[in-house]
C-alpha cells in the first residue's frame, strides 16, 4: 500500500493530460481521477486508525468494521486491503501487531 500510494502521488505531480490504461476507457485530464484514488485510500486508512483508536483488533474484525457496506462476497479482498494498510502503517511505526491483534503505537 505504501508503494501504491507513493506512485499515485507521483502521478498527481506529473502534468499528464491523458492516460491510455491497459483496460478501461482513455482518461483525459487524469489528475482528478488519481486524486480520488489516493483520497479513497487515505480515507480508508483514517477509518482503520479510528477503529484501532477504540480497540486493538484483528484484520478480519477491522475489515468487517470499515467495510460494513461492502458486498460480503468480497470480504476476503477487503481483508487483504486492510492488511496492506496495516503493513503500511507498521512500516511507518504507527501500529504494532501482537499475536494477530493490531494496535496503535
Amino acid at each position: 500500500m505504501h508503494d501504491y500510494c507513493a506512485q499515485l502521488q507521483r502521478l498527481i505531480e506529473r502534468d499528464d493530460r491523458i492516460y491510455f490504461p491497459g483496460h478501461g476507457p482513455i482518461l483525459r485530464d487524469p489528475q482528478p481521477y488519481v486524486k480520488r484514488l489516493l483520497s479513497n485510500r487515505m480515507r480508508r486508512e483514517a477509518e482503520i486508525l479510528a477503529h484501532l483508536s477504540n480497540t486493538p483488533d484483528s484484520v478480519q474484525n477491522i475489515a468487517a468494521s470499515v467495510y460494513q457496506k461492502t458486498d460480503p462476497h468480497i470480504a476476503m479482498a477487503a481483508g487483504r486491503n486492510v492488511a496492506a494498510h496495516l503493513e503500511k502503517l507498521l512500516s511507518e511505526s504507527r501500529v504494532v501487531q501482537d499475536g494477530g491483534v493490531w494496535k496503535l503505537t
